[in-house]
Parts: C-alpha cells; sequence; structure tokens
C-alpha cells in the first residue's frame, strides 16, 4: 500500500499534529542515579524466540500489571475507608459537642426583664404580680 499524497500533503499533515513527531521516536527509559536523571534508548528483545514465547512473556507481563493494579485499587479503597471512619468519629465528636452546648443552654435561668432597661419582657408575665398594668 502506497500513499498517493503528495510530500506537501505529508509535510502539512505533521503540522497538523505536532505530536506525530514524537510518537514516531524511538521510546526513551528515564532512570534516577545518582540524584541525576539519566535517559537512555529501550533496548528490545536481545534475540527473536518463538511466538509462544513472547506471548508467554507478554501474559506474564499483563498478569503483573493487572496485579498491581489490583493491589493499588486495594490501598484506595482502604484509605477510603479510614477517611470515612475517622469523618464519622469527629462528626460523632461535633454532635456531642453540639448536644452539649444545648443542654448547657437550657440550664441557663430565663430572666424576665431586659438586660437592657430592665423593664419586664411582655411575653413572660407568669403571675399577676408581673403582669402588666391594665388600660382600663
Amino acid at each position: 500500500m502506497s500513499s498517493s499524497g503528495s510530500p506537501k500533503e505529508k509535510s502539512s499533515m505533521n503540522v497538523d499534529n505536532p505530536y506525530m513527531n514524537e510518537l514516531k521516536m524511538h521510546p526513551k527509559e528515564l532512570s534516577l542515579k545518582d540524584g541525576k536523571v539519566q535517559v537512555e534508548d529501550i533496548r528490545g528483545p536481545k534475540g527473536e524466540s518463538s511466538l509462544e514465547a513472547r506471548m508467554k512473556r507478554l501474559e506474564q507481563e499483563v498478569f503483573r500489571y493487572k496485579k498491581m493494579a489490583e493491589r493499588e485499587v486495594d490501598i484506595i479503597h482502604k484509605i477510603n475507608a479510614e477517611l470515612i471512619g475517622e469523618h464519622r468519629k469527629e462528626v460523632a465528636n461535633l454532635w456531642d459537642d453540639i448536644f452539649s452546648l444545648h443542654e448547657t443552654t437550657n440550664k441557663i435561668l430565663e430572666t424576665k426583664s431586659s438586660f437592657v432597661d430592665g423593664e419586664p419582657l411582655p411575653w413572660k408575665f407568669d403571675d399577676e404580680k408581673d403582669s402588666p398594668p391594665s388600660m382600663e
């Protein structure tokens, strides 16, 4: 299969998609040695082996990555469970504090006179001696 496009069309394709050059580059491996980043080309297999052997190696690699992913998911679930447990404890403590404050405020004696001017509060008359003067 040969492409029927002109060289001009091929060069415009690279301009339209700047990532194509990166995709065509040989893959690199980054490693950290003595505090410095080392960049090396990834080396392919040293010798060609049979298709079955390559498929077996690929299957083992997929299995290894699958196990790694399962462990990571398990760790994330454990972290979430721990965070949820801590959150529930914190919320329970906050509710205890709220209820204790509510009980404390309910124990405060109610006043029948205003703190501002000392006059009796009209909506808190329980007996006749504190009742407001009649308008007769």
